[in-house]
């Protein structure tokens, strides 16, 4: 099997103007003790993975990957108020999409438990597909209604058009993000939006724990990462046209931050067998973290960003 190459040129705007950014190891599922580059790119800041390993997604996705589980952490105090407000954001956006039957389509989220989220807060959500690389998460996704394609995002097609489209904690996930981004214009409906949730490159998290792996890298699952222009900018090239942009709390990425900076000085125990998210201090990490992030949001940029998209006006 041949190493992905290393590449010079940023894949959100073909800039060969990068640099150095980090360089960090898996801390979260240890699932190789490699050090990873990340490079910058010098015109629009975006960070992105030098050789992601594209030809590795089994071994970086194991087995024990939190979105395989149904409803990952569903008896947290933590998890039922993100849910709640999950519900009423997909409340929200349901609102401004008209029909009475509508489509969604939800990119790698593993099992579809935020599907089930969305279906429980519209009636006029009648189908529910779920896109995810892991066959293992398709028996929960079907017990649950929605159909499962397992297959890349770049590799799905569809004669179907979608109402909404999920890419939450998705776009960094993929070595061509513009590629996504074009494929996903093709399947939204006329009056569809498209919903990515992605890592802010451009937050305090970042710069505290640049060069301690950083949750935001998800080391080395996320491929590229952006700042909210960079992103905009790339959905514009796309045919998308930005109808809200927004910063939000990334508990996660603050919480996985400081359990692996906290491991690495051998403060407390991880390993491949007990992955971060099943850390006894990762809910209570999560807690503060977000409420950190929702007080702060009206005045800085926070961990993560939502950006919501439609079809750009001819």
């Amino acid at each position: 099997m041949n190493a992905p190459e290393p590449r010079r040129r940023c894949p959100v705007c073909s800039s060969a103007q990068v640099r150095l950014f980090a360089r960090a190891r898996d801390v979260e599922y240890y699932t190789s003790d490699e050090s990873y580059s990340y490079l910058e790119c010098l015109y629009c800041n975006s960070v992105f993975l030098d050789s992601p390993p594209t030809d590795q997604l089994a071994k970086i996705y194991p087995a024990n990957y939190y979105s395989y589980d149904s409803n990952p952490q569903k008896t947290s105090f933590t998890a039922r108020v993100k849910e709640f407000l999950d519900a009423r954001l997909f409340q929200n956006l349901l609102r401004r999409i008209p029909g009475e039957n509508l489509n969604v389509l939800d990119v790698g989220g593993g099992a579809g438990w935020l599907l089930s989220t969305i279906r429980k807060v519209s009636p006029r959500v009648k189908a529910t597909h779920e896109i995810d690389i892991n066959e293992r998460a398709r028996p929960a996704a079907e017990a649950a209604g929605h159909f499962f394609h397992c297959t890349r995002v770049e590799d799905f097609s569809s004669s179907e058009s979608f109402d909404l489209i999920l890419l939450l904690n998705l776009i960094e996930h993929v070595a061509d993000p513009a590629a996504v981004l074009s494929a996903m214009h093709k399947l939204l409906s006329p009056g569809g939006l498209i919903l990515i949730k992605t890592p802010n490159i451009d937050t305090l998290d970042c710069r505290l724990f640049r060069h301690h792996n950083w949750g935001g890298f998800h080391c080395p699952r996320h491929f590229v990462l952006f700042n909210r222009q960079s992103l905009m900018d790339l959905a514009q090239r796309s045919g998308l046209q930005t109808t809200r942009a927004t910063y939000t709390q990334g508990a996660p990425q603050w919480t996985c931050s400081i359990l692996g900076w906290l491991g690495l000085k051998g403060w407390i125990r991880i390993s491949a067998d007990r992955p971060l998210y099943m850390h006894p201090l990762y809910v209570p990490f999560c807690a503060v973290t977000a409420a950190f992030d929702f007080i702060r949001s009206p005045f800085m940029p926070t961990a993560q960003m939502f950006v919501v998209f439609r079809r750009a006006e001819k």
